[in-house]
């Protein structure tokens, strides 16, 4: 069994990779993280910020690939 680690994207960012490694984390392709990317937008529009208060924990929590 192959051990996989939560990592920032190197290769696909937009603003800091934590979308992208997300979706090289559970193995999804490019159309399923741009689905994703849309749908936070969606989120920041109807949550009024609360979606960018996660995404910046996330983005301090999750590790950048070395």
């Amino acid at each position: 069994m192959t051990s996989r680690k939560l990592t920032k994207s190197n290769q696909n960012v937009w603003v800091t990779g934590v979308i992208a490694g997300l979706g090289e984390y559970f193995g999804w392709g490019a159309g399923r993280i741009t689905a994703m990317r849309i749908a936070f937008i969606i989120a920041l529009i109807v949550g009024y910020g609360t979606p960018v208060f996660v995404y910046i924990v996330a983005s301090l929590l999750i590790p950048k690939r070395a």
